[in-house]
């Protein structure tokens, strides 16, 4: 196997780092053969899943791994403003929770809290 090489003083494309991966996996299948190595669907998702998140903390817009039939899955692309209204509707719910909270315990419930 040809070795990879990783310098700390460089970033990589994504391509380069789609080669890495795959040396890397086929160095594994090839050392598998003889172990039976096998990953299960549950293994599979978690992985495609985990990956997606490490993009998700480092690129704009979010990549979300989606079943659309049993078995079968996409890779939805959501830009950034779509990322931003999931965010500012975390927020309001959040701003809601903490005026129901303080509803509670005064029995009032402040003006910038709406209504559930």
């Amino acid at each position: 196997m040809d070795d990879i090489h990783v310098s700390e003083d460089k970033s990589y494309t994504l391509g380069e780092v789609i080669d890495a991966v795959k040396q890397t996996l086929d160095a594994v299948s090839e050392q598998s053969g003889e172990n039976k190595l096998r990953y299960t669907s549950t293994d599979l998702y978690w992985l495609l899943h985990d990956m997606l998140r490490y993009v998700n903390r480092n690129v704009p817009g979010e990549f979300v791994l989606y079943q659309t039939s049993k078995g079968v899955y996409r890779v939805r692309y959501a830009a950034e403003d779509s990322a931003k209204r999931s965010s500012s509707r975390k927020l309001k719910a959040e701003v809601n929770r903490t005026a129901s909270y303080l509803e509670e315990l005064t029995g009032k419930r402040p003006s910038w809290g709406e209504k559930e």
